[in-house]
């Protein structure tokens, strides 16, 4: 695959898209328009943020990920799941008896992306204590690290040098079983449980990592569906033992809650969720501002991952019963997993920009052409009304003079405004004598 080739899991279905526009307001790229009445995504400026998912009326914008089916694949399976799973269930509020019930799905072992948590956040210590000239941001969140990489490539710089926690939860997950079971990597299927999109999205594309590190991908919404019915219609057991080795309550919250100050207590540190404060924040970081903050801590879902698209409980709900669940674990274990020696959890190549496609690759063209949008942009109503089919009156501009199939007149101001003066001329030229009719007149 080429660096310009992106994977996106957001995709539409369009004989379910009314062209609303909703999904056009939402985007935080820009990366929707409607034309001839449905909506199409511009690859190039995609995050799979999932937002406009979050608000399609009509269920046409969905992910396409894979199906629990592919497990079969596989001699051994492996899954990391999400730790946003155990806030989904109103039934089971001991934690053993969730991961019990999740025995019944055909993996042979699991473990939460905690364990990553727990992993990555001795590194980034370490790291911060030797790198205090700037605010560092964490990239467990695909999105915002996108996001960053489409709109403020200036901040790649602050970008922690490191993999996700879900990634080193599934490295760490992959080497413990082949050590204890002695079995060949190429015999294994190791997938995540997302609770969004945009981590899924990252499985098939992590970024800064020259291959994948997991087989696959599951919604947690088609998983908790799955377990819902097992629960319904089978004779299960849940209380066999099952060792919590290397939980604790600050992993378990910085891993699902974004809860950084209880990780990082030694530095100053912030979490910012929902898109917008996001967007917010990093501009602000750009201009310079906040330096005296060491560590940031991002998500473009509301409440963090417990807000996530494929997520069922409501956030606030889901997010009481974690930190209830999460108090029930140590602060602390005796001895992190050594499984970040050397560069181990260090990114195999650096991050870098991803740009949308350029106005024109001849910079005289590309300068024309942004004096053509100016002045395009100039004759608009400025209203950023979105029923164009371009989010905002800029974008409409932009549009016109990139796309030969876009005009001024899919403005309806611009529209009406001209056929008001057209009107306006032919009630003019209606009231004028017509000089034939006088010769007649006169004859």
């Amino acid at each position: 695959m080429s660096e310009k080739e992106y994977i996106h899991t957001v995709t539409i279905n369009k004989k379910r898209c009314i062209g609303c526009t909703r999904c056009l307001r939402v985007c935080p790229t820009k990366a929707l328009r409607i034309r001839n009445g449905k909506a199409i995504i511009l690859q190039d400026r995609c995050i799979d943020c999932g937002e406009c998912i979050r608000v399609c009326p009509q269920k046409a914008i969905y992910s396409k990920i894979d199906d629990l089916d592919i497990i079969n694949n596989y001699k051994h399976k492996l899954l990391v799941y999400s730790s946003v799973l155990i806030g989904q269930f109103k039934k089971y509020k001991n934690f053993k008896k969730i991961l019990n019930l999740m025995s019944y799905l055909g993996f042979d072992e699991i473990v939460g992306v905690d364990i990553g948590a727990l992993i990555i956040s001795d590194v980034i210590r370490s790291f911060l204590k030797h790198n205090r000239d700037k605010t560092y941001i964490t990239t467990n969140c695909p999105a915002v690290v996108r996001l960053i990489q489409v709109k403020y490539p200036s901040l790649i710089d602050n970008m922690l040098p490191f993999k996700n926690m879900m990634d080193v939860a599934g490295e760490y997950l992959k080497k413990e079983f082949m050590k204890k079971n002695n079995v060949k990597e190429k015999n294994i299927g190791l997938f995540y449980l997302s609770p969004c999109p945009s981590k899924a999205q990252a499985v098939y594309q992590p970024e800064g990592e020259v291959k994948r590190i997991f087989d696959g991908v599951f919604s947690m919404e088609e998983v908790y569906n799955n377990l819902r019915y097992i629960m319904e219609k089978k004779d299960i057991h849940l209380d066999k033992d099952i060792e919590l080795e290397n939980v604790t309550e600050s992993s378990l919250k910085w891993s699902i809650l974004g809860d950084v100050d209880s990780q990082f207590k030694d530095f100053t540190s912030l979490r910012i969720d929902g898109i917008d404060n996001v967007i917010e924040f990093l501009e602000e970081i750009e201009e310079g501002d906040f330096k005296e903050i060491d560590l940031v801590d991002m998500y473009s879902c509301q409440n963090g991952c417990v807000g996530g698209v494929f997520t069922n409980e409501n956030p606030f709900v889901c997010e009481h019963r974690i930190r209830h669940i999460a108090s029930s674990f140590p602060d602390s274990v005796e001895e992190i997993p050594p499984i970040c020696e050397g560069d181990y959890c260090s990114l195999s190549k650096p991050l870098k920009p991803r740009p949308v496609e350029p106005i024109d690759k001849n910079m005289s063209n590309a300068v024309k052409k942004m004096k053509d949008i100016e002045e395009v942009f100039k004759k608009l109503p400025k209203l950023n009304c979105s029923i164009c089919g371009s989010p905002t009156c800029y974008n409409l501009a932009e549009d016109i003079v990139l796309n030969e199939d876009v005009s001024i007149y899919d403005c309806p101001v611009v529209l009406r405004r001209n056929l008001r003066n057209m009107a306006k001329d032919l009630f003019e030229m209606a009231g004028r004598t017509d000089p034939i009719e006088e010769n007649d007149n006169k004859e």
